[in-house]
């Protein structure tokens, strides 16, 4: 790879550190755009949070819609300046964000430790698919170069596709089920969910080429 690949690889990542630095200096069209940038990944997030403590009671989008305005109203908070450190932080708030909906679903607004917990366990679980072993072989090696863009391009690739795809990919990948929990939870035979896994790999290796 030459040294021109690698100046236009960076682009993306140079871009979001000017992004992040001009939102910190009060630019609120900067931290409109930066925010744009990571919704899919929010959504993605608050799907797969959601999925374990509010399934059907909430929207994702919604949830994310209100990460965004959280995070607009604290961008001082915002210490860091990469887009790992970027994303770290709108996970905190997400998780504060879930688990103020859990405790109003359940009519309580006593803070529970260990609800909290889980909910980062869960987050914290899906931001690592993203970036995990399997993330990088979907990945081209261009993008998986540029790794800081490419959890964020895996984010919007896993929400373009259809639902019995990325649902098999979380049960398996996020959750770390074996196929036959897989199986008993989407409502399928082993078999089933071992080709629809497959076919849903192979739909989110190309939907990563056209991202």
């Amino acid at each position: 790879m030459t040294n021109d690949d690698r100046i236009k690889l960076d682009a993306p990542q140079q871009r979001t550190t000017r992004l992040i630095a001009a939102a910190q200096a009060g630019d609120s069209d900067a931290l409109g755009e930066l925010l744009n940038h990571y919704r899919k990944y929010l959504v993605f997030l608050a799907r797969t949070g959601l999925h374990h403590h509010l399934q059907g009671k909430a929207d994702p989008s919604d949830i994310a819609q209100e990460v965004c305005l959280a995070a607009h109203g604290n961008i001082a908070d915002f210490q860091g300046e990469s887009a790992e450190e970027f994303a770290g932080w709108l996970r905190g708030i997400l998780s504060n964000l879930l688990a103020m909906h859990v405790r109003k679903f359940l009519g309580t607004q006593k803070r529970d430790p260990r609800l909290e917990q889980n909910l980062n366990a869960s987050l914290a679980s899906a931001s690592g698919f993203l970036q995990s072993r399997i993330a990088a072989e979907i990945t081209s090696p261009s993008q998986h170069f540029a790794r800081n863009e490419a959890f964020l391009q895996l984010a919007e690739a896993l929400e373009s596709l259809p639902e019995d795809y990325r649902q098999v990919i979380v049960l398996r990948h996020v959750d770390g089920l074996p196929f036959a929990e897989v199986a008993k939870s989407m409502g399928r035979s082993v078999d089933s969910v071992e080709k629809l896994w497959v076919r849903g790999l192979a739909k989110l290796k190309t939907t990563m080429g056209d991202v």
